[in-house]
């Protein structure tokens, strides 16, 4: 396992833990709190690209479809995490200056995904009251954390990503055998 997807996997677990342990019992305004590990995984995503991203958002996903109180299939979590993980690092990938507007639609997508996602497979009954309680709501929380959250996750793993951007700059042979500077002339 790389130094990449072990950090991946504890920012999976850790958002989720986080998530379920303190953010879902705050009594916050409409009693929805925001997707922190759809936010981690965007900010993942936009980082190290489409592949990463839907591998750490299958993973995020996974352990909360794992985690108590899941009332919904296992694996719906996960295939919601994985689509907008793979969808925000292609995104990325095409365009690399769209970040913050990246951002903010995978946080604005995440929620009304879920929807979709729970009304094919049988979870949630999709109708004007689920609509206008709970995925309006949940698109808003989500789109007012995006901002720090996702910035924080690619904060913390851009300085990752230089270092092996760095490692893989090609260095001319004569700096790497120890000649400095422009070549001599030989007296």
């Amino acid at each position: 396992m790389t130094g990449r997807e072990t950090a991946a996997l504890l920012l999976a677990v850790a958002t989720m833990i986080f998530q379920v342990t303190i953010l879902n019992r705050l009594p916050l305004p409409g009693g929805i709190a925001p997707d922190l590990a759809l936010l981690a995984v965007v900010g993942f995503a936009l980082v190290h690209g489409a592949e990463a991203g839907a591998i750490t958002g299958f993973c995020a996903g996974l352990v909360g479809d794992v985690l108590p109180p899941a009332v919904h299939l296992i694996g719906e979590h996960a295939l919601v995490l994985c689509l907008i993980g793979y969808a925000a690092g292609r995104v990325m990938e095409q365009a690399p200056d769209t970040a913050p507007v990246v951002a903010l639609g995978c946080a604005a997508a995440g929620p009304v995904v879920a929807a979709v996602a729970g009304g094919l497979f049988g979870g949630l009954p999709i109708g004007p009251a689920v609509l206008t309680d709970r995925l309006v709501p949940a698109v808003v929380c989500n789109v007012l954390a995006a901002p720090p959250v996702v910035w924080a996750v690619m904060k913390i793993f851009r300085g990752r990503t230089r270092v092996a951007e760095r490692a893989e700059f090609e260095v001319p042979s004569r700096v790497r055998y120890g000649v400095a500077g422009p070549l001599r002339s030989r007296p």
